[in-house]
């Protein structure tokens, strides 16, 4: 028989271990360091922020230890330069090690197949987090190429990237960092394998939340190539304390840098320049003024800034230096100046740029989206301006457009001085007959740009525009306010338009105009079918293509799969519009992405459609995209007076060039046909034609070419285009570049003809931010044989 004694005396025992367990779990619970459990919560711990991975959708959340950040990091998969998600099933999730998620996951490419392994980790010595994917092919698989990318929604937050300061939404740069500010938490995608490619893009749609974004993508890498693709991100505690940590990143060496902004009682940056002037630094000060910061080493020119035209004087300060950097930023003076007409001597409407010279650093006298200070730009609406300007030295000019020479100035601003400066400016190239246009660009109530309709109005005066029509993402836009209020309806005219912005599907963006009314064309579960036929129902608008080629699937022509050189157009393709925007603003940088347009646009001619180029800004803010660059000139002003039908009835009908520098004037055979005409040439006859090329000083044009299309002589063959005639022009500053009388000998079958004026030096040494060759062509004289 057993002793009860015992029996109690067991069950304490095993009450007592019980207990000495749960206390031992629950310690060790408290002690494990924050990682994820599969099936669980997938997240990872770091001193500065915790990282939740969420599977299903590829979403890292990213929440800083106080709380007082957050931010999401969607994650994607780029094939082939398709764009995919990057999702992972939750249950193939798992902990590789105590830092580590890690997850296995199919890659399908058509009918071939990949597997791809998904890597999570956190660095505990850096806090470093980062992604990692390696790719396998199965055997057999065509070569196909991949890339890591990463987008954000930006949040109120200033854009940075080191080596090219703070951007805006035009953003397209390479680099290897970019930092995302906020003055509490900043946050950093880093690439150790080469270079980024960064672009800030607006949202897409009006759908409820859309925001833009910030989009990084690593180097692209082949399968089996022996890497795995790499993106990190890091955080940091504070604006000050973040940089040392991104600079150890990428293997750069720091030294501290410490001292005090002085002569104001806001928080002011503090931004360190490279050697070439080139920012590498950007943070804010503490409350009383002062900061501590481990800068890269090659930042050795600084200065203190507010955000406004307020800004230090730059100081040369080696990092590591012991002791402490002193940045001033009192009031300097001021400088008003007054914009006429040389000849006429009134007031004119044009835009301001000061520069500073001589170690002066550039002001700014406002966000990118506020036409009354931009940067360093001002859009003068009454001929006169006064403005506060640090102490220094400046080059001070003003613009207004293509036709217009640039006037500048140099000169110093001395503390609590007035410096007052008259520029009369020059209208060089006279255009009677022609109207400038630009025919895509956007203000509220557009969801993705700031400007207002009347700073968008003010901007374009200021650039030259004569016409401008305001395509809003699906929604009419209207500037009959704005000009009212500017009161500048005797020199510019508008029609109301809208931006067909598709949506679920997304195959491209529309521009229709004239439009009334507050319902615009099918956007949401539509087709182009569906937008063309909605838009012919007023025969005399225009249906035009824009921007066919940009990327993230926005790109018409790229996503109807239309090759220029299979001598076709796709099935299901329509290609009953009106215009293409072969030149658009956020291409102009880059004149093989116009040519590129341009080869669809001929292939098109080619392929017997009557479809006319333009050329338009599709500017969203102020500063980086300058309205009206490029623009289309509409052959419709020969009475003196700007008919808004006129107008739209020569873009409809091809009476039109488009530039952004060169002015291209072109008539053929004898009946002077212009571009969208047509002209009868005798068999064995040369044509004959007139050509001439203006264009202002500053704009540089050192080559003209006339290109013949001949179409495909039978089903399925490629039309080709041939040039007729090239000649080089001496560069030079003169208005007139070119003027002759040809005679061209046209190749059998030929059916059209254009003229391409090209510059080689770009256009930012006169207007910043504008790294543009000039380029000018004029639509097709069609031939009849």
């Amino acid at each position: 028989m057993t002793d009860r004694r015992d029996t109690f005396g067991a069950a304490t025992i095993a009450a007592l271990i019980a207990l000495a367990l749960a206390f031992g779990a629950q310690r060790g619970r408290q002690t494990a360091p924050a990682t994820a459990r599969a099936g669980d919560v997938t997240m990872l711990g770091g001193t500065v922020a915790k990282y939740t991975l969420r599977p299903a959708s590829g979403r890292i959340e990213i929440e800083t230890a106080d709380s007082a950040s957050r931010l999401e990091v969607e994650m994607s998969l780029i094939v082939d330069g398709v764009e995919r998600p990057l999702v992972m099933r939750r249950s193939d999730l798992h902990l590789k090690d105590k830092n580590t998620l890690a997850a296995e996951l199919p890659i399908e490419i058509g009918e071939d197949r990949a597997a791809g392994s998904f890597e999570l980790r956190m660095d505990p010595a850096s806090d470093l987090v980062s992604a990692s994917l390696g790719v396998v092919q199965d055997k057999g698989m065509p070569a196909h190429s991949y890339a890591l990318r990463m987008s954000l929604p930006l949040e109120g937050r200033n854009v940075f990237v080191p080596g090219v300061g703070q951007v805006g939404d035009v953003t397209s740069v390479d680099a290897k960092s970019v930092v995302l500010e906020d003055d509490v938490h900043p946050f950093g995608l880093v690439s150790t394998q080469g270079p980024l490619s960064i672009v800030e893009e607006p949202p897409d749609t009006d759908q409820a939340g859309a925001r833009p974004r910030l989009v990084a993508t690593a180097k692209t890498e082949g399968a089996n190539a022996g890497k795995r693709l790499d993106l990190s991100i890091v955080a940091g505690t504070s604006s000050q304390h973040f940089w040392g940590r991104l600079y150890r990143v990428i293997h750069e060496p720091v030294a501290r840098v410490a001292g005090v902004v002085t002569g104001t009682k806001e928080r002011a940056h503090v931004i360190g320049l490279d050697e070439e002037g080139r920012p590498q630094v950007r943070a804010i000060v503490d409350a009383q003024g002062r900061f501590a910061i481990e800068a890269p080493t090659n930042a050795l020119s600084w200065y203190a800034s507010l955000e406004a035209v307020h800004t230090s004087a730059p100081v040369r300060f080696v990092p590591g230096t012991p002791w402490d950097l002193r940045l001033d930023v009192s009031a300097g003076g001021e400088l008003h100046v007054r914009l006429f007409d040389a000849e006429t001597k009134q007031p004119v409407i044009a835009r301001l740029i000061v520069k500073g010279i001589a170690g002066t650093l550039d002001p700014s006298f406002g966000p990118d989206f506020r036409a009354s200070g931009a940067g360093p730009l001002m859009d003068i609406l009454e001929g006169e301006v006064t403005t506060p300007l640090p102490a220094g030295k400046y080059r001070v000019s003003a613009t207004k457009g293509l036709e217009w020479n640039v006037e500048s100035e140099e000169l110093e601003i001395t503390s609590g001085h007035t410096k007052s400066l008259d520029l009369a400016m020059h209208h060089v190239v006279a255009t009677p007959g022609l109207v400038g246009c630009d025919l895509h660009v956007h203000a509220r109530p557009s969801f993705d740009t700031p400007v207002t309709p009347e700073d968008r109005v003010l901007s374009l005066v200021s650039a030259g525009i004569d016409f401008a029509v305001p395509t809003e993402h699906n929604v009419t836009g209207d500037y009959t306010p704005a000009v009212g209020l500017l009161d500048v309806g005797k020199v510019f005219a508008h029609v109301n338009g809208v931006e067909v912005t598709t949506f679920n599907p997304r195959f491209g963006h529309f521009g229709v105009f004239p439009w009334s009314g507050t319902n615009v064309p099918p956007y949401r579960g539509t087709t182009a079918a569906a937008i063309i036929t909605h838009a012919r129902r007023v025969p005399e608008r225009v249906v035009q293509v824009n921007h066919p080629r940009l990327p993230q699937g926005i790109g018409y022509f790229t996503i109807a799969n239309f090759d220029p050189r299979s001598g076709r157009i796709p099935a299901g393709m329509r290609a009953d519009f009106d215009t293409i925007e072969v030149y658009n603003g956020y291409e102009a940088g880059q004149r093989h992405l116009v040519e590129r347009v341009m080869e669809d646009w001929y292939a098109l001619l080619n392929l017997g459609k009557h479809i006319y180029a333009t050329g338009s800004s599709d500017s969203h803010r102020i500063m980086y995209q300058w309205a009206g660059y490029p623009r289309t000139y509409a052959l419709a002003n020969d009475s003196g007076t700007m008919d808004t039908k006129e107008i739209v009835a020569a873009i409809k009908k091809g009476h039109s060039f488009v530039t952004s520098g060169p002015i291209v004037e072109f008539e053929a055979g004898p009946n002077k046909a212009r571009p969208g005409d047509e002209v009868v040439v005798k068999a064995g006859t040369p044509l004959t034609a007139k050509l001439r090329v203006r264009a202002a000083p500053w704009v540089d044009v050192t080559a003209v070419d006339i290109l013949a299309g001949i179409p495909p002589q039978a089903k399925d063959q490629v039309g080709t285009v041939v040039s007729v005639y090239k000649k080089s022009i001496p560069s030079t500053h003169d208005v007139v570049r070119f003027d002759e009388s040809l005679s061209i000998d046209l190749p059998a079958g030929a059916r059209w003809i254009i003229v391409i004026a090209r510059g080689e030096r770009p256009l930012d040494d006169v207007l910043p931010f504008m790294p543009i060759q000039p380029l000018g062509f004029t639509n097709p004289v069609w031939i009849a044989r």
